[in-house]
């Protein structure tokens, strides 16, 4: 990570914490409100759905390419994570938060493990076999929107994901 993303991140989570109204409003300012998208409902019920992970907490196997967070305009790509993989194996890259707890125990952005007591408990059906790491810190959401969103609908689909938990950074 470069000197510049370093202050950047320090700036950001400094500004974040004590301007929190002038925060959202900033990080928000490139949003638009889409009515026109479908409302999604489960078509079966939780206990017999495939669930899967998308962490925007910049989760990824150590052995991946970090995000570029050098990336003035944010990383739009995700990396995919396997179910069999160990809390040893997993990092975070994101400068919109502080890493270092996530870094100790990933579960706090990544909960997997959680998930598959979950699927043990019978609350959910299965645990994907798949899961997605994105980097949240995205200022400017078209490609993400246009080319790796459908990449991973498109993966969910053809794993018969029926349900994905969204776990913020």
């Amino acid at each position: 990570m470069k000197m510049k993303t370093k202050l950047k991140s320090k700036l950001s989570r400094t500004f974040s914490s004590n301007f929190t109204n002038a925060y959202q409003k900033f990080t928000m300012s490139h949003m638009t409100e889409n009515s026109s998208l479908p409302e999604a409902y489960l078509q079966k019920p939780l206990d017999q759905c495939k669930v899967a992970l998308v962490s925007t907490a910049g989760v990824h196997l150590k052995s991946d390419e970090p995000f570029d967070v050098d990336n003035p305009a944010g990383d739009p790509s995700f990396r995919i994570i396997p179910a069999d993989v160990t809390e040893r194996e997993l990092t975070v890259t994101h400068i919109y938060f502080d890493t270092k707890f996530a870094k100790t125990d990933p579960s706090i952005v990544f909960p997997l493990q959680q998930l598959k007591e979950s699927a043990a408990d019978g609350k959910i059906g299965s645990v994907s076999g798949v899961h997605i790491g994105l980097n949240g810190g995205i200022l400017d959401t078209t490609i993400a929107e246009q080319n790796f969103i459908p990449k991973v609908v498109k993966l969910f689909h053809n794993e018969g994901i029926d349900a994905a938990l969204l776990v913020p950074g």
